[in-house]
């Protein structure tokens, strides 16, 4: 073993004494302006079949570290210049390799060349890049079509957006939040011919950005960069439409744009179920999204912690149930006020109603036997959800930092269900049917607040940082339910109930964080980071019985419970921190104190308090391996306390069937998380291969325990605390284009393996789940006239028990499966008309016969341009043509199979008229004037 490594030691010595540095600048021809970002080759005599690509910097300097000491070749190329390659001649080793100036001829003097594109995609450490030139879309386009040919980047058929299969949480316009980085407001509104690049980041958030210490699970952020010369003018558009079946939209925004100052409006109502600013009830401040009271007419309300084997299978054009009608307005600002101040923010107001109905096909299995159950469900809800942020950003000077940014919501909504039930056992007997009827109504008001500081001492790379993060929320809501059930086993038996319910969680947070930072060396430095947090949670919640003649209320103690909970946590980290030119890592040790404390206020009585020292290791390493290749591995530890509701120790039973409680001696989840990422882009074939890779595993992993009630189907449902639990996942990417992106092909695929742990009647199982999707997609795209795309999909999902040692086997194995098959075509046709259409078809396979349909949609339209710069546009749009859109779903828990089927917006056609606005003071670029004829390669 010695002999072999000294041997392997002795070749690669002698590889570094026979190898050289080649470095370079590139400038136009004039020697005046240096050019940056050109792709530059270089290739070896001795293998010409292996060429390195780099770019030039913002100095145009390039730098190839190690080569073979042969002859060689360096050629340039660059978006609106003429391509240049130089011979370099090698009669003996030499360190440097200096080719000096190499000068590009601009392609205004050789209209008769070609030119090869800047490279289209650039991968850096934590962000992916994509020049939108290098993606063509059609006149009028927005952002969210331009994003679509991205490789790496899904948009799905209700405007959300996924990156390397994480979904973006956030998108930013010039490196801002925009209307609070809603994603679908910016990706909808915002044309595509403003657009000079899009970015996606693996985002570690403001303090990580100042600090350079990165914590955590990041988020996928988009950043739209916009070109320089759209940085001034005004832009817009306006749309007004009435269909048949009383359809109607009406919406306009209007963008003012003077380079650090920008005004965005937009504004919108319609009946076609159309929202923007995203959903109501999604509330912004501390512990927006807790769970309600209830779950209205089906399971109990501990959503969070329903150990879900199966994932959903969906079909349809839109996953939101119901009709919705909707109103929004909102208003975006951004400035710098001064050379040191530097605002941004938004307000936001939705005000939506949902009607609709489902039609639910439950199988419930137990180990003493299976139940079926059929609902039938109406439902409305109606609500306003107001949204508020602002950002102030203070460059005190060139050592100190302050952002401040605080942020207000207000959400309300009521609604009124109604459903009736039918339940059978497994020999299709049935054993109870009744209804359920419920008027809900609740608030939520949220404000919280952000205070960042960042201080950089004179020694460089000593940094010091301080995160502030305080808030409050709270939760108000109301039920009224009653409840008729008749019991036909073992004998006739009627049962009915009738509650009034009031629940208020008052939500109390804060959490300060402190960083600081040594320089050990030049390349190496000493993180210290320590965090603490602190939120304080009261859910008071009172239940009467009312006499269904006099209305008269009855408290009811064992229906009501004033609990309230402290949770502790405090975080140590102790890391070094290592930055190579090609590579960088971070190693250390996490300590996370846990205190968990509960107290009911209603028996006055405290619960055992849960406290726990986490030792977490701390290690990430990054990799550029290449300006287009980079790999990634993070992980990641951390502790996460349950939610109010599953703490609550009161039976919630608004649904007889459905009973919930919560359980106060909960443990907080430990969870343990690493993720590989790799990244590759080849410059000259255009070919993208992204993928990533992840396993995580959970300590006290929060799931239900399911216990069968009686013999009529009723179920009750209770937190616990179970190990066992891991989970593995890959995602992964391939594009590749041929002539000048006239053809590309696009393959994607996710694997999913959950081993879960499942609790039913008290007894455990261990359910095995595979998870697996393989998509192929085909864009053709020819001149100016034609863009065809063609995909298919193929979805599996199957789920096996076993006992694992426990003696018992109580759950039934499942599998199911859908193709979904898609088309897309956009043809130009003389005389500025254009017809579109887009077609899916998804064949599902293993869905109950009662919901199991493979719908056909067809979305199809025809317009005309208008007005000598085609800013104008009459359209005749008709959706859903045969007649066939349905929400239809299955989702698996411990022991149901649930399949769902609610109504959609069905079959209707829209008659609209579009005018866009635009003026900009900057030039256009000379890029886009040569477009069509000038763009060449793969």
């Amino acid at each position: 073993m010695k002999q072999i490594i000294l041997l392997f030691l002795i070749a690669f010595i002698s590889l570094q004494k026979l190898s050289a540095q080649v470095k370079g600048i590139v400038t136009d021809s004039a020697g005046k302006n240096i050019i940056e970002r050109a792709v530059v080759g270089l290739v070896v005599k001795s293998n010409a079949s292996d060429t390195t690509y780099v770019l030039t910097n913002e100095k145009g300097e390039f730098n190839f570290e190690i080569v073979p000491s042969s002859d060689f070749s360096v050629i340039i190329t660059k978006e609106s210049y003429k391509p240049v390659a130089k011979f370099i001649s090698v009669n003996a080793p030499q360190k440097t390799i200096d080719v000096g100036k190499i000068f590009l001829v601009s392609m205004a003097k050789v209209l008769g060349e070609v030119v090869i594109n800047a490279a289209p995609i650039t991968i850096k450490e934590d962000t992916i890049e994509y020049r939108a030139d290098a993606f063509k879309v059609k006149e009028n386009a927005v952002v969210e079509d331009l994003i679509k040919k991205m490789p790496g980047i899904q948009v799905d058929k209700n405007g959300n957006v996924k990156a390397q299969g994480k979904p973006v949480t956030k998108v930013k316009v010039n490196g801002k939040d925009f209307f609070g980085g809603d994603p679908k407001t910016a990706t909808k509104e915002l044309p595509a011919n403003i657009v000079d690049k899009i970015q996606i980041i693996d985002d570690y958030g403001e303090q990580a950005r100042v600090s350079g210490i990165k914590d955590g699970d990041p988020d996928k952020v988009m950043n739209i960069q916009l070109k320089k010369d759209k940085n001034t003018g005004y832009f817009g558009r306006v749309t007004v439409g009435a269909g048949d079946k009383s359809r109607y939209q009406a919406s306009f925004n209007g963008n003012y744009f003077k380079n650090d100052q920008q005004i965005s409006f937009f504004s919108s109502s319609n009946n076609t179920s159309q929202s923007a600013f995203g959903s109501v009830g999604k509330g912004s401040g501390i512990n927006a999204g807790q769970n309600g009271i209830g779950n209205i007419g089906s399971q109990g309300s501990f959503a969070n912690g329903m150990n879900t084997d199966m994932a959903l299978l969906q079909s349809g054009n839109n996953n939101s149930d119901g009709i919705i009608t909707s109103t929004s307005v909102g208003l975006n600002y951004r400035d710098q006020w001064s050379k040191k101040v530097n605002v941004y923010g938004s307000y936001t107001f939705t005000h939506r109603n949902t009607s609709g109905y489902k039609l639910i096909s439950q199988q419930n299995i137990f180990s003493t036997g299976n139940f079926f159950n059929d609902q039938d469900n109406n439902f409305f809800n109606a609500g306003d959800n107001h949204r508020f942020f602002f950002t102030l950003e203070y460059n005190i000077d060139s050592f100190n930092y302050l952002k401040i940014t605080p942020n207000i919501s207000y959400t309300n909504s009521n609604g009124v269900s109604n459903s009736v039930f039918d339940y059978f056992d497994q020999g299709n007997v049935k054993v109870s049917d009744g209804y359920n009827n419920n008027i809900t109504n609740s608030n939520s008001p949220n404000i919280n607040i952000t205070a960042l500081y960042n201080h950089k001492f004179n020694k460089r790379g000593r940094n010091f940082s301080v995160n502030l993060t305080a808030g409050t929320s709270q939760n108000k809501n109301g039920q009224d339910s009653r409840n008729n059930t008749v019991q036909y086993s073992p004998s006739s038996t009627t049962f009915s109930r009738f509650l009034n319910s009031t629940q208020q969680n008052d939500n109390y947070n804060y959490n300060i964080r402190f960083t600081y930072t040594e320089p050990l060396s030049k390349i190496r430095f000493l993180d210290l980071a320590y965090s603490h947090n602190f939120s304080y949670a009261r859910n008071n919640k009172i239940t009467y019985n009312l006499d269904p003649i006099t209305q008269a209320k009855i408290l009811s103690e064992a229906l009501s419970n004033d609990y309230e909970n402290n949770y502790f946590t405090d975080r140590a980290n102790v890391t070094i921190r290592t930055i190579e030119k090609k590579y960088n890592y971070t190693i250390g040790i996490s300590l996370q104190p846990v205190d968990l404390r509960g107290f009911s206020v209603t028996k006055d009585s405290a619960y055992k308090s849960i406290t726990k020292v986490n030792i977490f290791p701390v290690a990430r390493f990054s990799y550029n391996i290449s300006k287009s290749k980079s790999l990634s591995i993070n992980y990641r530890g951390d502790a996460q306390q349950p939610g109010f509701s599953q703490l609550q120790d009161v039976i919630d039973s608004s649904n007889s069937q459905y009973l919930t409680r919560g359980n106060p001696y909960l443990k907080p989840s430990i969870n343990h998380s690493i993720n590989l990422s790799y990244n590759n882009f080849n410059f000259v074939s255009g070919k993208v291969f992204f993928t990533t890779m992840s396993f995580s595993t959970i300590q006290n992993q929060i799931i239900n325990n399911v216990v069968s009630i009686g013999t009529s189907g009723a179920q009750l449902t209770t937190p616990q605390n179970e190990n066992g639990y891991y989970n593995a996942s890959a995602f992964y990417t391939y594009s590749r284009p041929y002539k000048n992106r006239r053809y590309v092909l696009i393959l994607n695929g996710t694997l999913n393996y959950n081993h879960n742990i499942n609790v039913v009647n008290s007894v455990k199982n261990i359910g095995k789940n595979w998870i697996v999707s393989q998509g192929f997609n085909f864009e053709f795209n020819h001149k100016d006239w034609l863009e065809f795309t063609a995909g298919a999909a193929y979805n599996l999902n199957s789920i096996k028990y076993s006992d694992a040692g426990y003696n018992v086997k109580s759950l039934e194995n499942q599998q199911f499966s859908s193709w979904v098959i898609t088309s897309n075509v956009t043809i130009n046709i003389p005389k500025n008309w254009v017809l579109k259409y887009d077609f899916e078809n998804t064949i599902n396979k293993g869905l109950t016969g009662s919901v199991g349909k493979d719908p056909v949609i067809m979305n199809a339209s025809v317009e005309k341009q208008l007005f000598k710069k085609k800013n104008g546009i009459i359209r005749l749009q008709a959706f859903d043509l045969f007649n066939q859109n349905s929400n239809i779903t299955r989702s698996v828990t411990a022991n149901s199979i649930i399949d769902t089927r609610s109504n959609k917006l069905n079959r209707y056609f829209m008659l609209s008229f579009t005018y866009r606005l635009q003026k900009f003071a900057g030039k256009q670029s000379p890029s886009k004037n040569l477009d069509n004829k000038m763009r060449a390669g793969n």
